[in-house]
């Protein structure tokens, strides 16, 4: 079940498969995952999981996306609620269903089989010139239907596949975790997304730094800065190719620049709770002078997105929950984990710091990057604090005369 979950969030079956969307297959998964997990013995404390400051700031980020509609009227706000409130569902059924470190690694592994569905969707509809492939550019369906949209979800799975591929014992999985990275860089080539580029390669750093042991690693960075460098030229290239004189490097930076002064306007016009989560490509004509092609758009910048939706509420609790998380998975432990909960640990601030950037270029705060990252290191984070009250115990037992060690099976099993 914690596999599927994962998956089936990703594979999105209502809109793969149109006829199934009035059946609400992942409203039905949903209510089956809480049962599912609640009838789980968890490895660590669910209340105290709920209680931690991510998953609060979390819910107030979601909340204060309804509350900022609320000047647009209140039909208009429960409307605003019944869209985000299903990341606050998602995140909640999730952390039901991940126990301990077996289902956690499951949970990575839907996560992961469900973005390669993605992925390879993407590629073969530019091979075989699909409708989804809008201009020759990769794109899925759904969530992912746009280029842009589209390269968030390789950022976010690649750090996964790395992590994994290092641990795992097997020949043919490590293989097919090395092939399915390869397909990622493929994607993200195929896409022509320019910062979905720029992302990949800040990613490959973060892999170098945080994900490989030992100074030699060092080396292989001045390898990745000419890869690196060749490969944004020629993603900058193939999209000039692409797109011809309709619309260029130049044209893309002075159409971000035309909505980001709009959107500082609008901030100082609604600074607390912004406009109304959302509703930047309605009122940005209202505070700039914003050319034709650029009405109806949104900010290009989910920071700004944010801020002019939901004004400093929100993006103080956005900015709260990521810290909070960051800081979290760069604590240092006390106690060794299992290899797959330090890779998966490892992985997920690795993501967050490469959605973090890739979301300066693109107005996404409604990503599932986000919020299945929160999920994913929440659990690392309980998980490895139980392992250092287990140590800890151990080690209280230890001196005592005539103590013999204590096991952390209790605790952990």
């Amino acid at each position: 079940m914690t596999f599927l979950y994962a998956f089936m969030n990703f594979f999105q079956p209502g809109v793969f498969w149109p006829q199934m969307a009035d059946l609400k297959p992942m409203l039905v998964l949903s209510l089956v995952g809480v049962f599912v997990g609640l009838a789980r013995k968890s490895a660590y404390s669910r209340k105290e999981a709920f209680s931690h400051p991510i998953f609060f700031w979390l819910a107030t980020f979601i909340v204060v996306q309804a509350v900022s509609l609320v000047r647009n009227g209140l039909s208009v706000a429960m409307a605003g609620f019944s869209f985000w409130d299903v990341y606050l569902f998602f995140v909640i059924v999730s952390l039901l269903l991940i126990t301990d470190e077996k289902t956690l690694s499951r949970y990575v592994w839907g996560m992961m089989v469900g973005g390669m569905f993605i992925t390879a969707f993407g590629i073969l509809a530019v091979i075989d010139t699909w409708p989804q492939a809008v201009g020759g550019r990769a794109g899925a369906y759904g969530m992912y239907e746009n280029h842009n949209d589209y390269s968030f979800l390789i950022i976010q799975i690649v750090p996964f596949l790395y992590m994994y591929r290092k641990i795992s014992q097997r020949t043919s999985v490590r293989l097919l975790l090395g092939l399915s990275l390869l397909a990622c860089m493929v994607g993200i080539m195929m896409s022509l997304s320019r910062g979905g580029m720029m992302a990949l390669v800040l990613e490959f750093a973060l892999i170098i730094l945080i994900g490989m042991d030992g100074r030699k690693r060092l080396w292989w960075l001045p390898v990745l800065a000419m890869v690196g460098l060749a490969a944004v030229g020629y993603q900058f290239a193939k999209r000039a190719e692409n797109q011809g004189d309709s619309y260029t490097a130049a044209d893309a930076e002075n159409s971000r620049l035309e909505l980001w002064e709009a959107g500082g306007a609008m901030i100082l016009d609604h600074p607390l709770l912004g406009i109304g989560s959302g509703h930047f490509y309605e009122f940005a004509q209202e505070y700039g002078e914003i050319s034709h092609d650029n009405r109806g758009k949104n900010s290009h910048n989910t920071y700004l997105e944010i801020l002019t939706g939901t004004g400093l509420i929100g993006f103080g609790s956005f900015v709260m929950m990521i810290l909070r998380l960051i800081r979290g998975l760069r604590q240092p432990s006390s106690a060794a984990g299992p290899p797959v909960l330090n890779a998966t640990r490892r992985a997920t601030l690795i993501a967050i710091y490469s959605i973090l950037f890739r979301a300066t270029l693109d107005a996404k705060p409604h990503d599932w990057s986000f919020y299945i990252l929160c999920t994913i290191g929440l659990a690392c984070i309980m998980l490895q604090r139980q392992w250092e009250r287990a140590s800890t115990g151990q080690a209280v037992a230890s001196d005592r005369p005539g103590s013999g060690p204590v096991s952390g099976h209790g605790v952990l099993g």
